[in-house]
């Protein structure tokens, strides 16, 4: 038994699954392709390239500590995505006035990366690989 293909979809808890969603659609060109009640909160579902992207709300039986967001903890830290014309991309997505934390450096091997930060402080990587 073993794991076939890339992951299924990452799972994000938003305070506002709407905003969200619209957020990741508008900023980093994703599309919404569903929006549904699931087990007691709204689940929006956005597709970013061939990634899904699952954000829920807050559910009564969920123990959110919002002041926590945005600090470093344990488990995930952030998502990465492969992007094409990331100077562009950073460009468009400054122009809307999204927060670039680390702005575009270049990794072993070619790569060129940024970090962006979306909705509830979530981390994520940008990064194009080399031409």
């Amino acid at each position: 038994m073993s794991i076939t293909g890339n992951y299924r979809h990452v799972h994000l808890i938003s305070q506002d699954p709407g905003a969200t969603g619209e957020w990741y659609a508008e900023f980093l060109g994703g599309e919404i392709v569903g929006d549904d009640e699931l087990r007691g909160s709204q689940n929006v579902r956005v597709r970013l390239g061939d990634s899904l992207l699952f954000i829920r709300g807050v559910r009564e039986t969920d123990d959110i500590d919002p002041s926590a967001t945005g600090k470093q903890r344990f488990g995930i830290d952030h998502f990465c995505f492969e992007v094409e014309g990331l100077d562009g991309m950073l460009e468009a997505f400054a122009a809307k006035g999204g927060e670039i934390p680390v702005p575009p450096f270049e990794l072993p091997g070619g790569n060129r990366a940024a970090f962006v930060t979306g909705p509830d402080g979530v981390a994520m990587e940008l990064i194009q690989p080399p031409a």
